[in-house]
């Protein structure tokens, strides 16, 4: 989901996500293909994050192009981890950057470098996972921004859980909000192996509305 949690991988293991996504507006379409994400668990409560990729955009004014995509380097800090009350939360502290200067220009990444400060909160219930992230982006090129996200996650089975995200963005003065819905899938392959799906698509954006969708496996070792 977009939203992130406040789990990590646990000493010395890596969780390494690659996965199909993509992004589809009226006349443009963009591919993460494929968006790699890699985590590395300090110690318990710390993941070290780095991810990126090659992004492939048509317009329907011209062809397909291709290039490195934004690229992503993270720390997360679970700084609560009640286990009697089911009650986490970390903070995730990110920098997001264009390795190749004409990524931006070819509409391939955002502009600029972003910094984001989020938080995150889980919290279990008997029957159900409830997930919350709120936090600020600053960016070199345009005004800062507030994220936010919550997601619910219901196990249906022993190997398989569905989830229903509400995701969004907005400046500070609360103006060019963007808020999207997205369902989503998680399936255990194997003890190393998970399959992670979803699609979703914007309710409101001062743009036009962009349908999102993910399809990937999580590799856990």
């Amino acid at each position: 989901m977009i939203t992130d949690d406040p789990g990590t991988p646990g000493d010395g293991k890596f969780e390494i996500n690659l996965a199909i996504a993509f992004e589809h507006r009226p006349g443009e379409t963009s591919f993460d293909a494929p968006a790699i994400d890699i985590n590395y668990g300090v110690g318990d409560r710390i993941q070290l994050t780095l991810q990126g990729g090659p992004v492939v955009l048509k317009r329907s004014d011209h062809g397909a192009i291709g290039g490195l995509g934004g690229t992503e380097a993270a720390v997360k800090w679970r700084f609560v981890d009640d286990h009697r009350t089911g009650l986490t939360m970390s903070v995730f502290p990110r920098v997001i950057f264009n390795i190749s200067q004409s990524a931006a220009r070819r509409g391939l990444a955002d502009d600029g470098t972003r910094f984001q400060l989020p938080i995150q909160i889980e919290k279990a219930f008997p029957d159900f996972d409830l997930d919350f992230e709120w936090g600020t982006v600053v960016s070199t090129v345009g005004p800062a921004e507030w994220l936010y996200g919550v997601v619910i996650e219901k196990d249906v089975s022993k190997t398989m859980s569905v989830m229903a995200e509400l995701h969004g963005s907005s400046r500070t003065n609360f103006s060019d909000d963007v808020l999207a819905v997205n369902f989503g899938i998680r399936r255990y392959l194997s003890e190393h192996c998970v399959f992670i799906g979803s699609l979703g698509h914007e309710v409101r954006s001062p743009e036009a509305r962009a349908l999102v969708g993910y399809a990937g496996i999580q590799f856990r070792f």
